[in-house]
């Protein structure tokens, strides 16, 4: 029976003249109605009553006023948005606000604002009044980071009967940086494994690179290397050790931007979540005061110290687009110096790379890297039917994230484990 179902539904459904449809395709607007209408009308004012041409005559008046008001209308109104906020982070609510000013002496209605927020959604405008500047708020939740709007505002009416579309662009006075939301991170790894840069230690902060510095209770998160076993025996409690910070410690944190190794779009992609996963590392170790790079591509960006730092680094990843052709590039002999940094400029720093089971196979930014290092690979949705390539052995530790919409909670988990695995 369902098979029947299924062969009646094909039948119904199956396009026996795709080569009619492109004569066909005006009759689903609202003009092949009204042309047809007029048409009927003016027939019957001819052959059969002359007062069915008051018919034809409305519907010619329908049409005209459908689509030149629309027009007419537009051609009088000026909009501005502005932003209140500067910057914000993806998934919290950021407000704007539109001015209309409208020139005619009479109000407009059916009026809306058409661009890319960070949704499909469009903007409907209340009530205009004539000789007037109205103002209009309202709160939207970006979904990814980058610079919004990212498309053309456009003011647009298609009032009163929605037969023809007018819009004019709309003056945008400055653009929200929308930065990746971080994950916040209670643990890190010790100091010892960022290979301090500076053999000089400060006895005001404490650490785990240099000298004792004392023991204190066992805290959740806690490495084990830290625990101090003579102490814990003796006190029948967990005792761990506190040692000297170093004034620098640097860490590298890498990111695959090849959009080949990754799948998905927008917030829910692989790359969007790598992206989200290296902010947060390297944010986190930016507030304990180490010396942080970020590359990704051919791009190296070496995080500053403060919140100016912070800021600048944020910005450069809500602006970064993917191109399928920088790595490309770095693969080439005449790489950029940035490129070559990443591959040769290792000794001191410890990296941790975050990829895909596609990158770990590919090894396209990452290739030339060896020595100890932290893998955070995310799995991918493969397609179905096709199987994904055996894993790659790779030199240092891993944190290996099944496919998920939002892998920030596994994430998490899987940095404290390895955290206090130590």
């Amino acid at each position: 029976m369902r098979s029947l179902w299924k062969f009646v539904g094909w039948v119904a459904t199956y396009d026996l003249c795709p080569w009619a449809n492109v004569w066909f395709s005006w009759g689903k607007k609202p003009i092949a109605t009204l042309a047809v209408a007029c048409v009927a009308a003016i027939a019957c004012a001819v052959f059969v009553n002359p007062v069915a041409l008051i018919s034809a005559v409305a519907i010619l008046g329908v049409i005209a006023l459908g689509y030149g008001w629309p027009s007419i209308s537009i051609r009088g109104l000026t909009a501005r948005l502005r932003f209140h906020d500067r910057r914000v982070s993806a998934g919290e609510p950021a407000r704007a606000t539109v001015s209309v000013r409208n020139a005619w002496p009479w109000p407009v209605w059916g009026i809306c604002l058409t661009g890319d927020f960070g949704s499909d959604a469009t903007i409907a405008l209340a009530r205009v009044a004539g000789w007037s500047v109205t103002e209009f708020t309202w709160d939207f939740v970006p979904g990814c980071r980058g610079e919004y709007p990212r498309a053309a505002v456009r003011l647009s009416t298609s009032f009163p009967f929605g037969l023809q579309e007018a819009s004019r662009e709309v003056v945008v006075e400055r653009l929200l940086i929308v930065w990746p939301d971080i994950v916040p991170l209670d643990t890190l790894l010790d100091a010892a494994e960022t290979r301090p840069t500076d053999d000089t230690f400060s006895e005001k902060r404490v650490g785990d690179s240099g000298d004792m510095a004392g023991t204190r209770p066992f805290r959740n998160g806690d490495s084990l290397r830290r625990v101090h076993w003579a102490q814990t025996a003796r006190m029948g409690a967990m005792v761990v050790c506190e040692r000297e910070s170093p004034v620098l410690a640097a860490v590298r944190v890498v990111f695959d931007s090849d959009p080949a190794v990754h799948e998905g779009a927008g917030a829910s992609g692989t790359l969007e979540s790598s992206i989200r996963i290296a902010a947060s590392i390297c944010a986190a170790y930016h507030q304990h005061n180490a010396r942080v790079e970020c590359c990704f591509g051919h791009e190296t960006i070496v995080v500053a110290a403060g919140p100016e730092g912070k800021r600048r680094f944020l910005d450069e990843l809500a602006r970064f687009q993917p191109c399928r052709h920088e790595v490309r590039e770095c693969q080439h002999e005449h790489a950029s110096h940035a490129c070559r940094r990443i591959h040769h400029h290792n000794c001191g720093v410890f990296q941790m790379t975050v990829t895909t089971d596609r990158g770990t196979v590919s090894r396209t930014e990452h290739r030339h890297v060896h020595g100890d290092q932290l893998w955070i690979v995310l799995g991918s949705q493969w397609s179905e039917g096709v199987q994904p390539a055996a894993p790659v052995a790779l030199p240092g530790r891993m944190i290996r994230l099944p496919w998920a919409p939002d892998p920030r909670g596994a994430f998490r988990e899987g940095w404290r484990n390895i955290c206090r695995a130590g």
